[in-house]
């Protein structure tokens, strides 16, 4: 099917009853909704994924999730995470990166592969991640800004590895000034974002108390957010990375619970087509030989450990407690967006490898981070308050 001969409303009313029966069953079955959108956009993606209109609506819903996110960072909260997570970003590079591109040498495989093989490894997903934070109301939890700061510390590196892969993908040379210019980019985005939280705050709170209650309130919020997140996109970073900063920006005029509201139920429609639309690219077709099963499964274990160990050592340096440090880990070992992305760096023949790669590191991290709480229970039992005894006198 496709769109030129089907109707765009047609298709996207499909889309939506398709939604609902996945959300529906992952309701019924007591498992996450998200598990059940990217299944039903693996099954039903073909007829799908070539419009898009579609396709175009699943980003709005990535940027209003990290919106959502940033929402819940003023300036002083930011800073605080910020001299902690550089040293929890080291490990995740080396956990991750690293040693899967390491691995993938030592297996024989050539250089390149084995640096696309450790980029696709490096990132855990942030929409799986924060979806479910969001879902279980676990944003105020203690583990929850190391999580946070380490998926923005991951936008961060995510575009340089990018820029590595495509300057050897098309035989040019990643040198010290292409490098440059992405950090002073980063750099530049994230003084905007803090100046202009610091200055107009006063402004921005005013603004949006005297047009809260207007209609065009939500066109001139969802425009200045998507607008934001596009000019981020548009030099060359992350549109999450936008929106993140974008709703620091909000929070710092004391106005998150309002904005909030305005926007509550588009962010739960496009997040929903959003991995549906991850789902549905997910290849799984070629042919696969003993080599390449041997480095999937290696690869998969060092992803599992290496992220854990990076949220469990991340979390004690960070001051949490080792229940919350498990929880961290678990909750980070999903692999996403980013990881499909490098994949139109991969040759034919290696695109399998990535989609079941992909495929399992997103079933199998969704259970750890929906479970978490639980598995670090089974390690770390909640002590027990013990109930006084009321002690009964005996008549004389």
């Amino acid at each position: 099917m496709h769109e030129d001969h089907i109707p765009f409303l047609l298709i996207f009313g499909f889309l939506n009853l398709a939604l609902f029966v996945a959300g529906y069953l992952g309701k019924l079955l007591r498992f996450p909704a998200i598990l059940f959108y990217i299944l039903f956009g693996i099954i039903l993606g073909p007829f799908i994924h070539e419009n898009e209109a579609i396709e175009l609506f699943s980003e709005i819903g990535i940027v209003l999730l990290f919106f959502y996110l940033g929402l819940e960072f003023n300036l002083a909260r930011a800073f605080q995470t910020a001299k902690k997570i550089w040293i929890v970003g080291l490990f995740d590079f080396l956990f991750g990166f690293v040693a899967v591109s390491t691995a993938m040498y030592l297996m024989g495989f050539d250089p390149f592969i084995s640096i696309l093989t450790g980029a696709v490894a490096y990132a855990s997903s942030s929409a799986i991640t924060t979806k479910i934070i969001v879902d279980n109301h676990r944003i105020a939890n203690p583990e929850t800004e190391l999580i946070l700061g380490l998926m923005v510390f991951e936008d961060i590196i995510a575009p340089i590895l990018l820029a590595v892969l495509s300057a050897i993908a098309i035989g040019g040379a990643f040198n010290v000034f292409s490098l440059g210019t992405i950090l002073i980019k980063v750099a530049l985005v994230f003084a905007f974002a803090i100046a202009v939280a610091f200055f107009l705050k006063t402004f921005i709170a005013n603004f949006i108390e005297k047009f809260i209650g207007e209609e065009i309130f939500t066109l001139f919020s969802l425009g200045g957010l998507i607008l934001f997140s596009g000019f981020t996109q548009y030099i060359g970073l992350s549109e999450a990375l936008g929106a993140f900063l974008m709703g620091m920006i909000v929070s710092e005029s004391g106005k998150s619970h309002d904005i909030e509201k305005v926007m509550f139920s588009i962010r739960d429609l496009a997040v929903a087509i959003f991995f549906f639309l991850f789902g549905a690219g997910i290849q799984f077709t070629g042919n696969f030989d003993s080599k390449i099963l041997i480095a999937l499964v290696v690869v998969v274990i060092i992803s599992i450990i290496g992220k854990f160990m990076t949220g469990f050592l991340g979390g004690l340096i960070y001051g949490l407690s080792k229940r919350k440090a498990i929880e961290t880990g678990l909750s980070i070992i999903n692999r996403g967006e980013f990881s499909v992305v490098m994949s139109k760096f991969a040759p034919a023949q290696f695109i399998p490898f990535i989609g079941i790669y992909v495929f399992t590191m997103a079933f199998l991290g969704i259970l750890f981070a929906q479970y978490a709480p639980k598995i670090a229970n089974i390690f770390i039992p909640k002590k027990k308050k013990k109930k006084k005894k009321i002690l009964k006198e005996e008549p004389a």
